[in-house]
């Protein structure tokens, strides 16, 4: 065995004109998507004999380390509605390049999911983003480098400005007294994005397309200050005059905003969906509040969540 013949090191991934490190490296998955039981050919006397391939498809996946502008562009599905094309009118290369000079140019790519992302005043602010990448859309099923291209390139150097922060992220939903508000261990954003494969016999898998899209905001409210116990009862219309059953989530949504130096966060349609209330003598009253975006049909375009650069002054 020859020593340096070894494949190990890191790489770079450069998407839509971002190139972005990773926190923990790289994973890609290159895998086939094989027929069902029904679609295998078995015998009695020889049991299993062969099987059906009815697409192929290469997950990339990693934790992004980029700086603010950069880790935006991981986020292009704010607007989009049920049916958009994950992977839209023309192909998007993904470009992973070696360390060791070793460049793979995947022909055609799509963020499948979009990073969660935690918004406090330590460690890593955003999740995994994982891509799919699929051939050219102009190149034959059987033609080479449809899938991928194979040559060399020196490893970009790292982007100017700063990495992704952490921050002091100031909570507001609505108003009094839900104004002003500081998490205990920071706030998540996920971003759940059930999609459907286009799928064709004769050219296997074509495209994804997005089903759906909710947005997720959970945090602990610290104590002092911030709402008290009724409160919750009241953001979740338990009782009152909009605790009908059938009522409009729409019609009770206010403005969460989540507010650092260096991100801004705006879910312009959330509501509380659940809460803890934690009675003992070692935790504080509240626990996790979860919140939900909806989208409602207000006259004008609303993104899902606003995402953006530079938040309180």
């Amino acid at each position: 065995m020859t020593r340096t013949t070894l494949l190990s090191g890191p790489a770079t991934a450069t998407f839509s004109g971002h190139t972005f490190f990773a926190e923990d490296g790289i994973l890609v998955t290159p895998a086939l998507e094989i027929g069902e039981a029904s679609d295998r050919v078995e015998s009695d006397a020889n049991g299993l004999i062969d099987g059906t391939v009815s697409s192929g498809a290469v997950t990339i996946k990693f934790t992004p380390s980029a700086p603010f502008a950069d880790l935006l562009a991981l986020y292009p599905y704010t607007l989009a509605g049920p049916g958009t094309s994950l992977f839209g009118t023309t192909d998007r290369p993904l470009v992973l390049t070696a360390a060791n000079g070793v460049r793979l140019t995947f022909a055609a790519a799509a963020i499948l999911q979009m990073p969660d992302l935690f918004l406090r005043s330590h460690g890593t602010v955003a999740g995994a983003v994982t891509f799919l990448a699929l051939g050219a859309r102009s190149i034959g099923l059987t033609a080479e480098n449809r899938f991928l291209v194979v040559d060399t390139a020196t490893m970009p150097s790292a982007p100017e400005g700063t990495p992704q922060l952490a921050d002091d992220f100031v909570i507001t939903w609505g108003g009094a007294p839900w104004a002003n508000l500081r998490s205990r261990e920071g706030v998540r954003l996920r971003f759940v994005m059930p999609t459907r494969p286009v799928l064709s016999d004769a050219n296997a898998l074509l495209d994804v397309t997005l089903e759906s899209l909710e947005v997720q905001a959970t945090f602990a409210p610290a104590s002092p200050n911030g709402p008290a116990e009724l409160d919750l009862i009241n953001a979740l219309h338990l009782q009152g005059a909009n605790a009908l059953p059938g009522r409009s989530l729409a019609a009770t949504a206010e403005m969460l905003e989540i507010a650092g130096d260096h991100l801004w966060v705006q879910l312009p349609l959330a509501n509380v969906a659940r809460g803890d209330l934690v009675f003992d003598s070692i935790h504080q009253r509240f626990g996790e509040l979860t919140f939900v975006a909806e989208r409602a049909f207000l006259g004008a375009a609303l993104p899902l969540v606003g995402l953006s650069e530079g938040g309180d002054d």
